[in-house]
């Protein structure tokens, strides 16, 4: 039980004798159908009327907002208008931003789950200016623990390091697990770009090219990176959210050096795989 449901309900304190226990019986049938029910609506996300939202490429966006440094690498998330916000033009801006003494780093996740299929992301932002202190992150995520949180991966960052170390990377968590990783230069995309993955049953495709568009076939030279995963028993079964970020390495302050601070991205699609 969580501590807002014992909060609601008002648990009865240990020290509660027999007769008190037998009086309060039908009180307590009560307070177990008000825990299904907080329960139920919890999970329903009937309580996510409290977290600040947008719309963005045709879906419903949460955005991450917090007072004290979290995960991941310990940073603060700033929310709608001071590390988030939907541009004039309709496309999501996510910025590192300094305000009142902290940093802030930006996170969006959609409000539903999506399952098997064709996820792109249609990036503005040349990913090969990127602050070299500074994560992006395209991905899925789910709650439950099952098959490491559901997480599939496209990052790009130079992870603290020089700007010549700014990589980009493909995974499937966890990341340490040997054939789980997917790492190539970040220097050719140095204008807009597409980053793609396709979510199978039996394999996890990842294609990443200049421009928008549909996916240039193999030997185009728009196609810069493809990877494919095909480790069946490694490969979460659906469902989880869409995130996507953008967070300073280790929480701390991006250092004097060259770099974007923030990821434009004009748009999000998704096409399910055909059942």
């Amino acid at each position: 039980m969580t501590y807002a449901a014992c909060f609601v309900l008002g648990a009865a304190p240990a020290g509660a004798d027999a007769k008190a226990s037998r009086t309060t019986s039908g009180r307590g049938s009560w307070r177990s159908l008000a825990l299904i029910f907080f329960i139920i609506t919890a999970r329903s996300g009937l309580f996510a009327q409290t977290l600040q939202r947008l719309s963005f490429s045709g879906f419903e966006w949460y955005v991450r907002q917090t007072t004290e440094p979290e995960g991941p690498m310990n940073n603060l998330f700033g929310g709608t208008g001071t590390s988030v916000d939907v541009l004039p033009d309709g496309a999501l801006r996510l910025s590192i931003t300094y305000r009142e003494g902290d940093w802030y780093a930006a996170e969006v996740w959609t409000t539903k789950s999506l399952g098997y299929g064709t996820y792109t992301f249609r990036i503005r932002t040349p990913l090969a200016q990127l602050h070299p202190d500074l994560i992006f992150g395209a991905f899925t995520y789910s709650r439950a623990l099952g098959y490491f949180h559901r997480e599939i991966d496209i990052e790009f960052s130079a992870w603290g390091k020089k700007v010549s170390d700014l990589r980009g990377q493909y995974v499937i968590q966890p990341f340490d697990k040997q054939g789980n990783m997917h790492s190539f230069p970040a220097k050719p995309y140095a204008g807009p770009s597409s980053q793609q993955f396709t979510w199978l049953p039996d394999r996890i495709e990842f294609a990443s090219w200049l421009g928008y568009g549909e996916k240039p076939p193999a030997g185009d030279p728009r196609l810069i990176d493809a990877w494919t995963f095909s480790d069946a028993k490694s490969i979460p079964k659906p469902s989880a959210a869409v995130h996507m970020n953008l967070y300073l390495f280790d929480g701390r302050p991006p250092g004097k050096k060259d770099g974007l601070q923030l990821v434009i991205i004009d748009g999000f699609e998704f096409k399910a795989a055909p059942k």
